[in-house]
């Protein structure tokens, strides 16, 4: 049987993280930024396992990388995603809204689902957080996700309330709207007084005030056409330097909160917008990132469970991590950055078992209802 267009593997997108399936240069920096991302969070993971056995110490620059640099990828997975979001679509009308957002069920809650189950098995294997059982799968899907998945719960809700813009009277309505709701609740997770509210909050309304205004800001860079203002070597040196010492002074200074980190997270979007959009200006892709972007997904979302497998094994084993730092560290290494890539490959050679990763890769193009035109 011949395979068609729609239901064949594709080759991999730069776009996999969006379902966009676009590889214009323009977004080579876009692609390469989510990609350093990526790295970084299965750094984070690596850190994170380090500290959880006992091998490093969660002080110093491992507890500023854990508290500082990690939690910043995923706001800027965020405002990535507004980007490409309001660039190639047109979702204005109540049938475009419906055709994206069916579109976007499959990019976002099939990869969701699937390494939400993997997830649970996994801590039942090891032993640890939540394991696997009817009633926690069902919370983990429909209430509180696991982390990190609940970037794919969170941006499936965001597509849900956020139609692309047309004029800048819409962008600046939407940016207004987003604060808003990013104060109200960086207010009700930082006051005392609040507390009872805060702990009462269900898990979508918390996340979705708190990312929309990556989202949102993403967006707005797309249609105002304000890249070329943030693109520069110089500003990107400064926006990181300002960052890092804003960082280092309110780690060492004890004052990490919804606030801190939401003013950190503003200055290190624009950091690695700056960075990544200056470097790949030319939207020529290097050998690296050419290679690391085909598995954005796979590094963050593989890594942290053949972290947690790893741990189980070395405990079965009877081998102390903290006392066998130099027999598990090339392992654990291998494990957060050689496992994505082959079970990436392993997946993409049984024909459609690679959807579990790359939905997009399945699906039928982009219906000109919702696909912007124009875009060059």
């Amino acid at each position: 049987m011949t395979s068609s267009p729609h239901s064949s593997c594709r080759p991999a997108s730069r776009h996999e993280m969006h379902g966009r399936g676009f590889d214009h240069p323009r977004d080579t920096w876009v692609a390469n930024m989510e990609a350093t991302c990526a790295l970084l969070i299965a750094l984070g993971s690596l850190l994170s396992f380090g500290v959880y056995t006992g091998a490093l110490s969660g002080t110093g620059v491992v507890g500023w990388a854990i508290d500082c640099l990690f939690p910043l990828q995923f706001p800027v997975f965020y405002f990535a995603a507004g980007f490409l979001y309001q660039r190639y679509r047109s979702t204005r009308t109540r049938a475009a809204w419906a055709a994206n957002l069916r579109r976007e069920a499959v990019v976002l809650l099939v990869p969701f689902a699937t390494f939400t189950m993997l997830t649970l098995l996994v801590n039942t294997a090891a032993a640890t957080g939540r394991t696997f059982s009817a009633e926690n799968l069902a919370s983990a899907l429909l209430i509180q996700p696991v982390e990190p998945l609940g970037y794919f719960y969170t941006s499936f809700l965001l597509f849900a309330i956020t139609p692309t813009v047309i004029s800048r009277r819409g962008a600046h309505g939407l940016l207004g709207a987003a604060l808003a709701c990013k104060l109200a609740i960086v207010a009700v997770l930082s006051l005392p007084a609040c507390a009872p509210v805060a702990a009462a909050l269900p898990y979508a309304l918390v996340s979705v005030a708190e990312n929309w205004i990556w989202f949102a800001g993403g967006m707005a860079i797309a249609l105002f056409g304000a890249l070329p203002l943030l693109r520069s070597r110089e500003k990107a040196w400064a926006w990181g330097a300002l960052w890092i010492a804003a960082s280092v002074i309110t780690f060492m200074a004890g004052w990490m909160g919804e606030a801190a980190h939401g003013i950190l997270d503003a200055i290190g979007i624009i950091w690695f917008v700056a960075l990544f959009s200056a470097a790949f200006r030319s939207g020529i892709q290097d050998a690296f990132f050419g290679f690391v972007s085909r598995y954005t997904l796979a590094f963050w979302l593989i890594a942290p469970l053949g972290l947690k497998l790893l741990a189980a094994a070395l405990a079965a084993a009877g081998i102390a991590a903290d006392a066998a730092l130099w027999l598990w560290t090339p392992v654990a290494l291998l494990v957060c950055f050689g496992l994505p890539v082959l079970v990436s490959v392993a997946l993409e050679s049984m024909g459609k078992a690679a959807a579990v990763l790359y939905p997009a890769r399945y699906l039928p193009p982009v219906p000109a209802l919702i696909e912007k035109k124009g875009v060059n």
